[in-house]
């Protein structure tokens, strides 16, 4: 799966009330602390800076999905799922926010409840190649709980349209030749291991 942290500029436009300019500016300069630090795994330190980001701007949505993502990194998956609840109530089309709500529902083994957020997502953001990937892990998974090969199917669709959006997408070709390998699909599943190889994915 694939989170996605952005960095803000400090350009501050004020909006009513709520901060002020000087709390919205050190809001976004901890939110960009936050980002350093989670892109070298610091997640302790990430979750540290996105907080007193949130402190001086509690309607900061950027800085609750981050946070959350931080969180989902370590682990902690009620906590990355408040978050992301946090996010949606202060921006309802926010997609990435469902995205990662998707994923942490997928973890939990929800998968009808990952599947409605990934299709939210993909509503508000269609040409997000991650939640397509990520929603077909989920019917992966589903069709693993199900053993139901249809789900199999619709697993294949969204990474055959990961690719099409991402076409160096190396974990889509390696789980969709996963996908055809179970299916009995061998030459395909062998043709996508080579593609997921050839653009550096390592098995783990």
């Amino acid at each position: 799966m694939k989170l996605k942290n952005m960095w803000i500029l400090a350009f501050i436009l004020v909006l009513g009330c709520g901060p002020s300019d000087k709390e919205k500016e050190l809001a976004i300069e901890a939110y960009n602390r936050g980002v350093g630090y989670f892109e070298k795994d610091e997640f302790d330190k990430a979750i540290a800076a996105y907080s007193e980001a949130i402190r001086l701007n509690p309607e900061y949505a950027n800085a609750y999905n981050n946070r959350g993502n931080a969180y989902n990194k370590k682990g902690e998956l009620d906590k990355a799922f408040a978050n992301y609840n946090e996010v949606i109530r202060l921006d309802p089309k926010f997609a990435e926010a469902y995205n990662n709500r998707g994923y942490v529902y997928d973890e939990k083994g929800e998968f009808d409840k990952a599947i409605a957020d990934y299709n939210e997502a993909i509503l508000l953001e269609p040409n997000y190649a991650d939640t397509y990937f990520n929603r077909g892990n989920t019917y992966f998974n589903r069709s693993n709980v199900c053993d139901d090969k249809g789900e199999l199917d619709k697993a294949i669709a969204d990474y055959n349209e990961a690719i099409r959006l991402e076409p160096n997408y190396a974990k889509a070709y390696n789980n969709r030749g996963v996908a055809y390998e179970i299916k009995g699909e061998q030459a395909k599943a062998d043709a996508d291991f080579k593609k997921a190889r050839e653009l550096g994915y390592k098995p783990h």
